[in-house]
């Protein structure tokens, strides 16, 4: 197990980590809990069918409890079943006596309920019918009453689609309540009573309910009363359609007949079951799977990205410097190791800095130094210089006397003290521009009037310590490639100054300066200074002053050439205080 962890990558592990210990015990915590609220959802479902059954069974008892009550009393009226049994001799005779009856019950034939009727019927061929009584011959041919002689109940309450009488022509649904009139005694002839009651009555009490499930209301396969917008009175009933296992079912007894009332869930589906606990759901997802994954991206993305830094740094790593780690945030175990690995590197810098680089400079320096003495010697045994020089002295000793010669003579022995004297490689400026004028002053004793010169070295500048034989190889370029090809008299300006931490040398000629592309080539050459890059004949002094002064600033000074057709040279150089 640890050698397969030990192969899986940190982001792996902590994905690992989340589903084994954070996923799947949700799962099963979840999951239980889902159970346990699908369980109380179902248990709740059911209660509030059981209600709502309840509430229907009460709904219709209370709407049959008037009129059944009406029922019985008439029933049991021996007026009315007088009424019923006496034989009239005359129309007149019976309508004085009905209107009698009417007078002494104080009932009308809808009986005072909205959307319903009383019908008495008699065995009596003496009976007018009209007004609410009825002569029997004439319910025999109804449905209803063969429907009711079938039954053997004194009492029916049937849920009717059809015509009550040969005057009602439109077949709708009605309820009845049929009951027998010989509770009092078995005389006289043969009487029931039926009170037809509006079935929109029923179904729009239904309706107010507002009930959460669709109720339905069964005798026996048929639906006969429901609240659903389906139940219309002009249609006659149709079967039961619905899922009765997802149903709750009620048996009620009205009035001694047998009905069934069933409360079905309107949805089924998940959501709409838990829709109440979607709250206390999305809760859930939230705690449990998308914080976690949040903050262990965050956590993932806090450890990986750090470390992938560090090893970038390792894999980096330069030969003679290692790189530094600029920003360390945080403060846990992988910043502690980012520190150190700070520490180290610049540990290793410093050994690299004063054993490795140190060496390395060292012998950059003996090289250029061996170069510049060479190239010293070569100035030294150089004939065109010692022609020239010499050629100086002689014909000024054959027009001018002794001293003037002893005067030249002196000038070209501190030049050759100078160039021979290599025990001290770094002079004072000053001492630098002792062998400049030195310099100067032989070569004006040639050109004479076609060579002037001017120094400008402030007293601040003058033990500033340069690498020997600096300025003088740039004077001798402006001398030698600049003034003497010029046929005008020329000038030479050597100027020094100190500006924000750094010593300014500029040497200026007025000669016939150089070709842009020479300059150019030059530029390049000084920007890519090295000893390697040494090897040529062409600007060999000027490359080996820069070099030397490259390797004195520790690679940090600066070099300008600007020049101009005819009009003149100017270098100007840079060198950090700090190294001086």
């Amino acid at each position: 197990m640890m050698a397969y962890l030990n192969r899986l990558k940190l982001r792996q592990k902590l994905y690992l980590l989340f589903f084994v210990g954070v996923l799947l015990p949700m799962f099963l915590t979840d999951g239980i809990i889902i159970s346990s609220i699908a369980r109380a959802n179902r248990d709740n479902i059911r209660n509030l069918q059981e209600k709502a059954t309840s509430e229907v069974e009460h709904t219709l008892q209370s709407r049959l409890l008037y009129p059944t009550t009406i029922a019985a009393n008439i029933v049991s009226s021996s007026v009315v079943e007088n009424f019923l049994n006496e034989k009239y001799p005359s129309p007149l005779k019976y309508y004085d006596r009905y209107f009698q009856l009417r007078r002494e019950l104080l009932f009308g034939q809808n009986l005072g309920i909205e959307d319903a009727r009383l019908y008495i019927y008699a065995d009596n061929d003496t009976i007018i019918s009209g007004g609410g009584f009825y002569e029997l011959s004439k319910a025999r041919e109804m449905d209803w009453y063969q429907k009711y002689q079938e039954s053997p109940k004194t009492q029916m309450l049937t849920f009717y689609y059809g015509t009550i009488s040969a005057v009602d022509r439109t077949p709708r649904r009605k309820i009845l309540w049929m009951q027998k009139m010989d509770g009092i005694s078995v005389r006289g002839c043969e009487k029931m009573l039926m009170i037809e009651m509006g079935y929109s009555g029923f179904a729009r009490e239904l309706a107010a309910l507002d009930l959460d499930f669709d109720v339905y209301v069964c005798d026996g396969h048929m639906v006969v009363l429901s609240n659903r917008e389906d139940s219309r009175a002009q249609e006659g009933y149709s079967p039961i359609m619905f899922d009765r296992e997802k149903a709750y079912a009620r048996e009620t007894d009205l009035y001694g007949n047998k009905f069934w009332i069933y409360a079905v869930p309107r949805q089924t589906d998940f959501w709409h079951y838990f829709g109440k606990y979607s709250g206390v759901l999305t809760g859930l997802i939230v705690l449990n799977v998308l914080l976690p994954i949040l903050m262990m991206q965050l956590i993932e993305k806090s450890i990986t990205v750090r470390i992938e830094k560090l090893q970038r740094k390792f894999e980096n790593i330069e030969p003679e410097e290692l790189d530094v780690i600029e920003r360390i945030e945080g403060d846990d175990e992988i910043t502690s190791l980012m520190q150190s690995y700070n520490k180290m590197a610049l540990q290793i810098n410093e050994l690299i800095e004063s054993v490795y680089k140190g060496r390395m400079r060292e012998q950059e320096i003996n090289i250029a130094k061996q170069k510049a003495e060479l190239l010293a010697l070569h100035s030294q045994i150089n004939p065109h210089f010692l022609f020239n020089a010499l050629e100086s002295i002689r014909m000024h000793s054959l027009v001018r006397n002794e001293t003037e010669t002893a005067d030249m003579v002196g000038k070209l022995a501190l030049m050759e003290r100078t160039y021979v004297s290599w025990g001290e490689d770094m002079i004072p400026l000053q001492r630098e521009m002792d062998f400049v004028d030195a310099y100067l002053t032989l070569q004006k004793y040639r050109f004479g009037d076609r060579l002037n010169y001017k120094f400008s070295i402030p007293a601040d500048c003058r033990q500033c310590t340069i690498p020997k034989l600096t300025i003088v190889t740039f004077v001798e370029n402006a001398c030698v490639h600049g003034v003497e090809r010029k046929a005008n008299p020329g000038w030479i300006f050597v100027n020094a100054y100190k500006e924000a931490g750094w010593l300014r040398l500029e040497i200026e000629d007025t000669g016939i300066g150089i070709d842009e592309e020479q300059a150019e080539e030059i530029r390049e050459r000084i920007r890519n200074i090295s000893v390697e890059n040494m090897n040529g004949n062409k600007h060999v002094g000027m490359m080996n002053a820069y070099l030397r002064l490259h390797l004195f600033s520790k690679g940090h000074a600066e070099f300008e050439l600007e020049t101009e057709k005819d009009v003149g040279t100017t270098v100007r150089i840079g060198i950090p205080l700090g190294v001086i």
